[in-house]
């Protein structure tokens, strides 16, 4: 195949890179400003770089800043990138004769919830960011149009492993720690997906015919608490798992009392989805477990660790 990946200087874009260039396809590698690419991926119509009888987009640039960044709280600089890049990338698509469209998601566009939940649960982004990406879709779905360039987006939980951050990332840090923490009894179960597991979904969707049309969410398979990652992160370095109970609404009272509700929610909240739509479209079945997932993470950070001691 003959595909163009936005974004491709980025974690999952240059994983997504060298899998396709490994699987034999043809691929153009897109990042803002660099080999020639617009500065502005709105120019990118103008672009003389742009490839011909290209089978499909894959699109993953985006704005998605750490959440303690000022950026996270521009609304016009995310719907900028967010948004009006990504709907001029797909008229582009559509002009250009594109066969597919296929657009990064997150599943964030989705509230907390304690219940697992698929494609058809109301739209209540939880932060300026998944309020573009939600505003992206549209963007992607009314630039298609009627056109012959079919879309598919994926909402994408949280992406782990190696050279990754984010929330497991640190979480993994803290478990390398000397320290009991506060997660023996269930917490926060949250649907992950590992790299490797990442770029084969997005491969699938930018070819499978009943994929096309639909919007989907997608996962590594069953969830995994906040406690189980810890404890699974210190049996592999040979510790004991160090953890111990404190009542869910005793940490939630003395997250009010710092002033750190908000952040209490995002760490404690679960955000499980179903993502059998995907699975039963395209007869997905993600090609590595959480477990090896998190291993090749846990050993990618301890040889950095290794590396700065020397």
């Amino acid at each position: 195949m003959r595909i163009l990946v936005t974004g491709a200087s980025g974690f999952i874009g240059r994983h997504l890179v060298a899998h396709l260039t490994e699987r034999g396809d043809e691929v153009t590698a897109v990042s803002r400003g660099r080999d020639g690419a617009p500065d502005d991926l709105r120019q990118v119509d103008d672009w003389a770089g742009w490839p011909q009888r290209l089978d499909a987009v894959i699109h993953l640039a985006a704005l998605n800043p750490a959440r303690s960044e000022a950026a996270a709280r521009d609304d016009a600089a995310l719907m900028e990138a967010n948004v009006a890049v990504t709907k001029t990338l797909a008229e582009t698509a559509v002009r250009r004769g594109v066969g597919r469209f296929v657009y990064a998601s997150t599943n964030l566009v989705h509230p907390l919830t304690s219940e697992p939940f698929d494609e058809s649960a109301p739209e209540r982004p939880q932060n300026a960011y998944a309020s573009s990406k939600l505003a992206g879709e549209t963007a992607v779905w009314g630039a298609l149009g009627s056109g012959s360039t079919e879309g598919v987006v994926l909402r994408l939980p949280p992406v782990y492993g190696p050279g990754g951050r984010g929330g497991v990332a640190a979480l993994l840090r803290i478990s390398s720690l000397p320290v009991p923490l506060p997660l023996a009894a269930p917490s926060a179960s949250r649907s992950l997906l590992s790299i490797a597991n990442a770029v084969d979904a997005l491969t699938v969707a930018a070819a499978a015919p009943d994929a096309a049309g639909g919007t989907f969410l997608i996962c590594d398979g069953e969830p995994w608490s906040l406690g189980e990652m810890v404890a699974f992160s210190r049996q592999e370095m040979g510790r004991s798992p160090r953890l111990f109970s404190l009542p869910t609404h005793t940490l939630a009272r003395l997250a009010s009392l710092f002033g750190r509700k908000k952040q209490y929610e995002h760490v404690f909240g679960s955000l499980v989805v179903d993502d059998r739509a995907f699975r039963t479209a395209t007869n997905w079945q993600p090609p590595e477990t959480t477990e090896d997932g998190l291993r090749r993470m846990l050993r990618d950070l301890h040889l950095k660790r290794r590396g700065k001691r020397r």
